[in-house]
C-alpha cells in the first residue's frame, strides 16, 4: 500500500518533485539556450559551443556539430522556431541541472534537453539534445 501512495504521489503531483533555479539564473539560463539555438539555425558550431562546459565545448567541433545537429537535428525537425518549458520535467539541484522543453521546428515538434552544469561559479551548458 505504501509504494503504490509513493507511486500516486509522484503522478498527482510532479511538480512538487522538479526544483527550479530563481528566476533570475533560470533567465540567463535561458539566454544560453537562445544563444545556441541561434547559432544551431545559423549553422555556426563555434557560437553554439560557446556556453558549454570547458569538457563538453573541448569535444565540441565543427565535425561532431554538423553529423548530430546539421546531418541530424536540422535534417529531421528543420529550423529551430520557439520552445515552451516543462516545469514537471525540469530540475536543478546544487551543480546539475535539466530543462526540457517542448520546441517548434520548420518541419515538425519536438523536445528540447540541456542539461547544465555549474563551473567556474555559473551555469554551463553540458549537453544539449533535440528528439521526437
Amino acid at each position: 500500500m505504501r509504494k503504490l501512495l509513493m507511486a500516486l504521489s509522484l503522478l498527482v503531483a510532479p511538480t512538487a518533485w522538479a526544483d527550479l533555479p530563481d528566476p533570475a539564473q533560470l533567465k540567463k539560463c535561458e539566454a544560453r539556450v537562445d544563444q545556441a539555438m541561434d547559432a544551431y539555425n545559423s549553422k555556426s558550431w563555434k557560437d553554439f559551443f560557446k556556453d558549454f562546459t570547458r569538457g563538453s565545448a573541448a569535444l565540441g567541433n565543427e565535425q561532431s556539430f554538423t553529423s548530430i545537429y546539421l546531418d541530424g537535428s536540422q535534417q529531421e525537425f528543420g529550423s529551430y522556431e520557439s520552445r515552451s518549458l516543462d516545469e514537471s520535467r525540469s530540475s536543478f539541484k546544487k551543480t546539475v541541472g535539466l530543462l526540457i522543453y517542448k520546441a517548434r521546428f520548420s518541419k515538425k515538434w519536438g523536445t528540447l534537453s540541456v542539461n547544465f552544469l555549474h563551473e567556474e561559479g555559473d551555469w554551463k551548458i553540458q549537453q544539449l539534445r533535440i528528439d521526437p
